[in-house]
């Protein structure tokens, strides 16, 4: 895994990536604590539309439906028509606008299709269809501190969240209530004292890219988790520190990316997460003595904050302060 471009433009620190695909394969889309979002075309690492005029930071994007570029920004989330859009376009510019003022601030975002599935600072999860004007959704609640992030899966009608209160939860996206929830514990045997300390937050989740119901999700202790239909499996060791970003390499099923706190990104064999040779409990999380098989790792010179992955190129992205870096996985 090697860097191959370097994406320039934003004057703060990005917080959220996201990769298109279809017809938008070519694009990803950035926000950052500058107050602006950026589209890029990453055939010449080059802005081609920048949205100004944030009253907060961009927490989070999404690039849905065939044209809709999705932003949040405090309690605020901003759906704007790309077809319509000026090169800098402002932020009141938006086609639609949802807000989660009586809610709290977003914290996350997923798409699929025209959906598009949130999380805020108090634990809830929403749904809206971006076509509707404006967008509505009832908030459920569901973890009992911030939910920090959201991932719809890619085929099943299923969502997941995960929050600082060590939940993952698996919801209905039909019903929009609770199918299925594990808590991750803190690791009790675990030597290093930044570990001992920081408890097994839920910071990132990404669903394999297939149709069976199996999910990662990465912890503020360093830890991987699988859940997958019977099991919950968990790996103590993965990171020094908190893992930040969790991604499957679209262009290379095969393949796991995690950005973390310790500054480094690393890239995991799949299949030793998903299908590993260890005898699981069916009603208790499952703590794997050895780490899943590491394919490369690199060590970075900030703290990433966010991960994405190009839909037909081996090509994943992550943020190196204000910069956006692409690695090209051999």
């Amino acid at each position: 895994m090697g860097r191959s471009a370097v994406l320039r433009g934003h004057r703060a620190g990005v917080t959220s990536l996201a990769a298109g695909w279809g017809s938008r394969s070519s694009m990803l889309l950035s926000g950052s604590d500058d107050q602006t979002c950026r589209l890029w075309d990453t055939r010449t690492s080059k802005a081609v539309r920048c949205i100004r005029g944030f009253s907060d930071e961009i927490t989070a994007v999404e690039l849905a439906g065939d044209h809709s570029i999705v932003a949040a920004s405090g309690s605020s989330i901003y759906i704007y028509d790309q077809r319509a859009m000026n090169v800098v376009s402002q932020a009141s510019e938006a086609a639609s606008l949802f807000s989660n003022k009586d809610q709290g601030e977003v914290q996350a975002l997923s798409a699929r299709g025209d959906f598009i599935a949130y999380v805020d600072e108090n634990g809830r999860l929403g749904v809206f269809d971006i076509t509707d004007n404006p967008p509505s959704a009832t908030p459920v609640d569901g973890h009992d501190a911030l939910a920090g992030c959201v991932c719809i899966h890619p085929e099943l009608p299923v969502i997941a969240s995960g929050g600082f209160d060590r939940q993952v939860i698996l919801w209905d996206m039909a019903s929009e209530t609770k199918a299925r929830s594990f808590i991750a514990e803190s690791c009790d045997t675990c030597d290093d004292p930044a570990k001992s300390f920081n408890p097994p937050f839920a910071y990132a989740l990404d669903f394999a890219p297939e149709d069976s119901l199996q999910l990662v999700s990465g912890h503020a202790d360093g830890s991987l988790v699988c859940l997958s239909d019977e099991t919950v499996l968990r790996w103590s060791e993965c990171h020094g520190y908190s893992i930040s970003a969790v991604r499957f390499v679209s262009a290379k099923p095969e393949i796991l990316a995690t950005a973390s706190l310790d500054c480094t990104l690393a890239l995991w064999d799949a299949e030793s997460i998903l299908y590993p040779d260890v005898e699981a409990q069916s009603s208790a999380v499952t703590v794997v003595g050895d780490k899943p098989r590491q394919l490369a790792l690199v060590e970075l010179s900030t703290k990433p904050d966010t991960l994405a992955a190009s839909e037909t190129t081996p090509v994943i992205y992550t943020d190196e302060g204000c910069d956006i870096i692409a690695y090209t996985i051999s």
